[in-house]
């Protein structure tokens, strides 16, 4: 996958996760100091492939439902914390979809779940996979390290119109 554009690139990985939200927003901030794009990327599977043939036919949803769902759900999750980004939504295994969309990025940034207390961080087979063969630097993001947007506070000062 080839990207025409003068201005470095970031992919993010993005999934459902309070750990994927955590990583686009580091990655937003970082972008601002690089001057760079933001590429979200959800790499999605049809669960039907999947299904045992006996499964009750009333809870499949077709390849195009699922898609659809898949895509607005990663809308919804990506506006939340950039609403400007068009999220990419692509079919296939999450390392395959993310080392394909990481070609020429000048890095990939993904979110890590905290675990439980006591126990040590794991990295998963999509993570060790990445880190192991993604073509650019990767990133990897805890919820815990990057802190919740602070909302501006406004003074506002209210009066009354007179009266008759």
């Amino acid at each position: 996958m080839t990207h025409n554009t003068s201005r470095p690139r970031i992919v993010v990985g993005v999934s459902h996760s309070p750990a994927a939200t955590a990583a686009l927003r580091w990655a937003l901030g970082e972008a601002r100091l690089r001057d760079a794009m933001i590429q979200p990327v959800h790499a999605w599977q049809w669960s039907g492939q999947h299904r045992a043939s006996y499964a009750p036919m009333g809870t499949w949803r077709s390849h195009d439902e699922e898609y659809a769902a898949a895509r607005e759900q990663t809308r919804r999750v990506v506006a939340q914390v950039a609403p400007s980004l068009t999220p990419i939504v692509a079919h296939g295994p999450p390392a395959q979809v993310l080392l394909t969309h990481c070609e020429g990025a000048e890095m990939l940034v993904l979110g890590i779940r905290n675990p439980e207390p006591g126990t040590p961080v794991a990295a998963t087979p999509v993570l060790a996979a990445l880190i192991m063969s993604a073509p650019c630097p990767v990133v990897v993001v805890s919820p815990k390290s990057v802190p919740l947007p602070a909302f501006p506070s406004y003074e506002v000062t209210l009066s009354v119109a007179p009266t008759g």
